[in-house]
Order: structure tokens, then C-alpha cells, then sequence
């Protein structure tokens, strides 16, 4: 667990009841949930839409939560913005596993609270000293320790973002049907996904992680 949950910003909601509320309620509950604060945001913030500067703004707060390697396409082929990786990690993060597709998912819904979050993203990134996409990693950090403070009445907002690239990595949402060999955060947890039937090369012996089971343990031989 401590490869996967990388960064500052993934320790500290790791650390919270975050990652169980992201399990338990789905992520698209979780959006859902930050539409009230959304709401009273968008009529208090300027938000000026440049599609292109907003998907990357997206790539580069998906990268803070869980950063990776320099890349240029995603798993399924998107263009990666070349500013939004900061290049931490050395292994695949969340915008490698497609989050910005995530994020622009009708099921997941935050697509109705981009405006309000960029925009207050917006204003937060520039006491750092400019837009969040031109910061470096370590400023983008020190953005989103702000946002997720408890102090913060609206965190709600970030937290419903953060649950976005955690969804896309851990659980390779965008993915029909996701393994090891084709999803980024499969791969970097050491996950092969799938089953015996879905994906043989990836189960080249009827038992899970190439390990017999012992069956004088249960009855049935379900414990390794």
C-alpha cells in the first residue's frame, strides 16, 4: 500500500475515512454529494472555460493526487497535456490510467462541478503564484494541503475531485475489462484482473497469483 498511495496529498486522505467513504459510497456518490457546494460556489467565482487549459488543469490535479511518469498518451490513447505530469514517479499515476476520461464520465457527474472546482482551484493556485497547471509539484502540493484542510468548508469539492483519479487507478474504471497488462494501476499494484476464463495469459495456472492453495487449511482449499 505504501507504492500505491504516493505523494503527499494520497498520504494525508489515506490517512482519513476518505478512501472508505470513495469505496463505500462510489465515486459517483461522492460528486453527487459536492453538488450543493458547487452550487453556491459557481455564483460567487469567475470561471472563464478554455476546454483545452481546463482538461489539462484536470491531467495536472489528477497527477497531485497520484503522480507518475512523464507520458504522452494514456493507457487508451488520449493525449496527455505536456504540462500536467510533474514527473515524480517513476511508475505510471492516475492520468496515465485515464482519469481525465473519469472525470468527463456522465455516470460519475462532475462534469457539473468542474466550474465551481477549477475556479476555485483557480483562485487557490494563484497565492502560489500563478495557475495551478504552470506550478511545480511542491506548489501544486502545498494547493490541494490547503484545499483538503478541515478548516476548508468546501473540501467536499476536493474531495469529490480526488476520488476521480483514485476510481480511475485503483479500480481501471475507464477500462471494459481491466489487467494488469493494459491497466496502468493493475500494473504498478501488481493486480492481474480479469479471471482464468477472461484472460488466460494472464492466469497461466488455475490458481490466483501463480500460488497452490493448501487445502489441509479448509475444507474446500480456499486459503493460500
Amino acid at each position: 500500500m505504501e507504492r500505491l498511495i504516493r505523494g503527499t496529498v494520497a498520504s494525508e486522505l489515506s490517512r482519513r475515512d476518505f478512501l472508505q467513504r470513495t469505496s463505500t459510497l462510489g465515486a459517483a456518490a461522492l460528486v453527487a454529494s459536492a453538488l450543493p457546494v458547487a452550487e453556491r460556489l459557481a455564483s460567487t467565482l469567475a470561471y472563464a472555460a478554455d476546454p483545452t487549459l481546463d482538461d489539462a488543469t484536470l491531467q495536472a490535479f489528477a497527477d497531485t493526487i497520484i503522480p507518475g511518469r512523464k507520458a504522452t498518451k494514456t493507457d487508451l490513447g488520449d493525449a496527455i497535456h505536456p504540462k500536467a505530469i510533474a514527473g515524480v514517479d517513476p511508475d505510471p499515476g492516475a492520468v496515465e490510467a485515464d482519469a481525465l476520461r473519469l472525470f468527463h464520465n456522465p455516470l460519475i457527474g462532475f462534469d457539473a462541478l468542474e466550474p465551481a472546482f477549477l475556479a476555485d482551484l483557480s483562485t487557490r493556485s494563484l497565492q502560489q503564484g500563478g495557475d495551478f497547471l504552470s506550478l511545480s509539484y511542491d506548489k501544486r502540493v502545498a494547493v490541494l494541503v490547503t484545499a483538503f484542510d478541515f478548516s476548508n468548508p468546501d473540501r467536499i469539492l476536493y474531495e469529490a475531485g480526488a476520488a476521480v483519479p483514485f476510481t480511475a487507478f485503483c479500480a481501471a474504471a475507464e477500462h471494459p475489462f481491466g489487467t494488469g497488462a493494459n491497466a496502468s494501476g493493475y500494473k504498478v499494484m501488481g493486480y492481474p484482473g480479469g479471471g482464468p476464463n477472461d484472460a488466460p495469459v494472464m492466469y497461466p495456472y488455475s490458481f490466483s497469483y501463480r500460488r497452490k492453495l493448501a487445502r489441509e487449511r479448509t475444507k474446500k482449499g480456499y486459503l493460500p
